[in-house]
């Protein structure tokens, strides 16, 4: 099987400004869920707001990936949301934030280097 995946980077709520238009995928725990609005916290405690693709039932306090484009420092257009099987996942998200930053930089030094 030959499954195609779009290039995203991985980034955290802090990132998002940085990469407007771009696809991403972030971390988020869910903090509500109305009809195809997300109100979520990214792991470095960002607040977000994201349209969904279409209507999701995670429970609040689950983590799922979200998948789409940042149109703004607090809000993404979800293209693919993958639910991660509740809100009693033991998630590292300061390993999450470390990794995100340690491959934003990679990145720059390769490609600047």
């Amino acid at each position: 099987m030959n499954t195609h995946f779009e290039p995203r980077t991985l980034i955290n709520g802090g990132m998002l400004k940085q990469f407007a238009g771009q696809t991403v995928s972030i971390m988020v725990r869910v903090e509500s869920v109305a009809g195809t609005t997300l109100l979520a916290n990214s792991t470095d405690n960002h607040k977000l707001r994201i349209s969904l693709p279409s209507e999701l039932g995670a429970a609040e306090g689950a983590w799922v990936e979200v998948i789409g484009n940042p149109n703004s420092a607090d809000a993404i257009r979800a293209k693919e949301v993958i639910e991660f099987g509740g809100e009693n996942i033991d998630f590292d998200t300061d390993g999450y934030n470390t990794m995100t930053q340690l491959l934003t930089n990679v990145k720059q030094f390769y490609q600047y280097g």
